[in-house]
C-alpha cells in the first residue's frame, strides 16, 4: 500500500502538483510502516527537502494506530498541522481524529496575566513590557483558546510570556488542591 500511494500514479501524485517519486522517500515511509506494525524505534535521517514529514505521516495515518508526532520547532508544527497533515488526511480518505497538542506553557493563564498587569504597574516596569502586556490582555477577552501563539502582538520568544503562562510548579490549581489536602 505505502509503494502505490508514492507511486507516480498513486494518491500522493494525485493530490500533490508536480509530485516526483523519490527512492529515498518510499523507503522511509516503508520503514515507519515497518517500525509502526512491529511497535519498534526507528531513527531516521535525511536531509531538508527530502520529504520526510509524507514518508511518516502517510504510514501514521494508514495505520489506524495512535500516533504521536513531536517536533522541533513551533514552525514546523504549525506548517505540519495546518498544511501537510489536512493534504494528507484529504489525499488518504483518513477518518480519525487529528488533534494539536503543546504544554502549558503555550497558553495564557488569567490569573498570572491579572497580577503581571498589577506588578507592573509599580513605576519600575519596562514600558516595552508592559505594552505586551496590554496587548495581551485586549487579546485575552477575545482568545477562544488561550493559544499564545494566535495572538500576533506577542513575539514567539517574548520575555513576558514565562510571567503570564504556568507551570506544574506554579499553577494556582495545583498549589490550592495541595494546600486543601494539607489543611483537610
Amino acid at each position: 500500500m505505502i509503494s502505490k500511494v508514492f507511486s507516480t500514479t498513486g494518491a500522493l501524485a494525485k493530490a500533490i502538483s508536480g509530485f516526483q517519486p523519490r527512492q529515498p522517500q518510499t523507503d522511509m515511509a516503508l520503514s515507519v510502516e515497518r517500525a509502526i506494525k512491529d511497535s519498534t524505534q526507528l531513527v531516521v535521517e535525511a536531509g531538508t527537502g527530502t520529504g520526510k514529514t509524507y514518508a511518516y505521516l502517510v504510514p501514521a495515518l494508514l495505520s489506524g494506530k495512535k500516533t504521536i508526532v513531536s517536533t522541533g520547532s513551533k514552525n514546523l508544527q504549525e506548517q505540519l498541522f495546518h498544511r501537510d497533515l489536512p493534504l494528507m488526511v484529504e489525499t488518504l480518505g483518513f477518518t480519525g481524529r487529528v488533534a494539536l497538542l503543546k504544554g502549558r506553557a503555550n497558553y495564557l493563564c488569567p490569573e498570572r496575566l491579572s497580577r503581571q498587569m498589577i506588578e507592573s504597574h509599580d513605576g519600575h516596569a519596562d514600558p516595552t513590557l508592559l505594552s505586551q502586556l496590554v496587548k495581551v490582555r485586549s487579546w485575552s477577552s477575545e482568545t477562544k483558546t488561550g493559544d499564545l501563539g494566535e495572538c500576533d502582538d506577542l513575539a514567539e520568544d517574548s520575555p513576558i510570556i514565562p510571567t503570564i503562562t504556568s507551570t506544574n510548579d506554579n499553577c494556582l490549581a495545583k498549589i490550592a488542591q495541595a494546600m486543601k489536602i494539607a489543611l483537610w
